[in-house]
């Protein structure tokens, strides 16, 4: 027979135990949570330094100090955190995953290039909304161009050679097909979610997106890309931001954009920042050789031939590569750099045109080619894959119809003579 006392015991034994057991759990998560969430809030970054140092850490925050940064590995694992001026730092990289990048593309005045799920102009005010983040309202001012689907093979050099060019009014593009590009210009007066409203040659047109390429709208003289932080975010946006500021244990990073315009980001957003000489004038590179026709010019060539490579090599002026086909020209890329973006266009002077084939090549790998018929300008945009060199070619796409292949001055009669302009290599 069971204790008639344990009985009676037995359940406030249990009941007591219960409670206590509840409220241990409790306390234990009341003072572990908020630990648990400060050790998460920072995720693990990669700090390169200007001079070439690669560090792992913890950035604490960034502030008009610099970078505060908890290295977590190496001789100063553990220690005080140290405080990076923005001129000491080349990089900074986080590990997050990207995103599928959305088709419709945002270009601001000081060069960002925002992923965009929405864009809204009425009356003065464009609002832009980036992908998985805030709003932003900015004066119609401030907008440069948009790109409402994505590209391919055949439009993007008309895209971008087109982009290049100096608008005094606005353009409208309109895409004929998947392979061909035509352009209207105007003025460009709004946008909504599906038109574009637009004013050509007095007249008002309602042109719906889904039969768009996109809008340039006219160039700026301020447009010069002068910020010297460069942000990408995992949704494929790249920021260009005259600062940033992150405090401690923040889950956003506020940046500064041309404009005094400011906008946050989500930690788990951010990809990489580039601190300042991230652009690099591609005519400002080292040159490794030139070549006149066929042949390279060497240094230790009879002056004859010297002075007339030199005449007809290509050339660099004013940030404008200038070749007679055919030619090309070698640069030495330096380290860090990792994408080309430049367009190509005749010679104003040339009226007489013929079909000019040109090829860009990553240490003599040929990446990409494209063909000159006429005045439109051609452009691309490079990923550089740690190539080492970068050559710009040019050739008759048939050949010169007189005269030997490596005849300069021929090719430059029937239209030969092409210009490499705004080509710029981007950390």
């Amino acid at each position: 027979m069971a204790d008639p006392k344990r009985l009676l015991i037995s359940p406030n034994v249990h009941r007591f135990a219960t409670q206590a057991l509840v409220c241990g759990v409790l306390w234990t998560l009341v003072f572990l949570l908020p630990i648990c969430s400060n050790a998460q809030s920072m995720p693990p970054a990669s700090l390169m330094t200007a001079d070439g140092k690669s560090l792992q850490g913890e950035i604490i925050r960034i502030d008009d100090d610099g970078v505060h940064f908890n290295e977590s590995s190496g001789p100063n694992r553990g220690s005080e955190a140290k405080v990076f001026a923005i001129e000491e730092l080349s990089q900074i990289r986080w590990d997050h995953a990207g995103q599928t990048p959305l088709p419709m593309q945002v270009q601001l005045a000081g060069g960002s290039i925002v992923r965009a799920t929405v864009l809204n102009w009425s009356d003065e005010t464009v609002t832009v909304t980036p992908a998985r983040q805030s709003p932003i309202e900015l004066p119609v001012q401030q907008l440069r161009w948009v790109r409402f689907r994505a590209g391919n093979t055949a439009t993007d050099p008309t895209w971008l050679g087109w982009l290049e060019e100096v608008r005094r009014g606005d353009r409208l593009i309109v895409r004929r097909n998947e392979k061909a590009l035509d352009s209207i210009d105007g003025t460009a007066l709004a946008i909504n979610r599906d038109s574009v409203e637009f004013e050509t040659r007095g007249n008002r047109v309602i042109a719906p997106l889904s039969k768009l390429e996109g809008l340039m709208l006219s160039t700026r003289s301020e447009d010069t890309q002068s910020s010297s932080i460069r942000l990408s975010d995992t949704s494929g946006s790249i920021w260009a931001a005259e600062s940033i500021r992150m405090s401690r244990d923040a889950e956003m990073l506020r940046i500064r954009l041309s404009g005094s315009i400011e906008h946050e980001i989500p930690i788990d957003q951010v990809s990489e920042i580039w601190f300042a000489g991230g652009i690099l004038p591609l005519a400002e590179a080292e040159i490794a050789e030139a070549v006149m026709g066929t042949e390279t010019v060497s240094p230790s060539a009879p002056d004859s031939v010297a002075d007339l490579g030199k005449w007809f090599s290509p050339q660099t002026d004013e940030g404008v590569i200038a070749m007679n086909a055919p030619a090309k020209i070698t640069f030495r890329i330096p380290e860090g750099y990792q994408k080309l973006m430049i367009a190509a266009r005749r010679d104003r002077d040339v009226h007489q045109f013929t079909a000019v084939q040109l090829e860009v090549l990553l240490d003599d790998e040929s990446k990409w080619t494209g063909i000159l018929k006429d005045r439109e300008s051609l452009g691309l945009d490079l990923d550089l894959a740690g190539a080492r060199q970068l050559t710009l070619r040019a050739a008759p796409l048939n050949g010169p119809a007189n005269g030997p292949a490596n005849d300069a001055s021929t090719t430059a009669t029937l239209g030969g003579q092409v210009q490499w302009f705004s080509g710029r290599l981007l950390k």
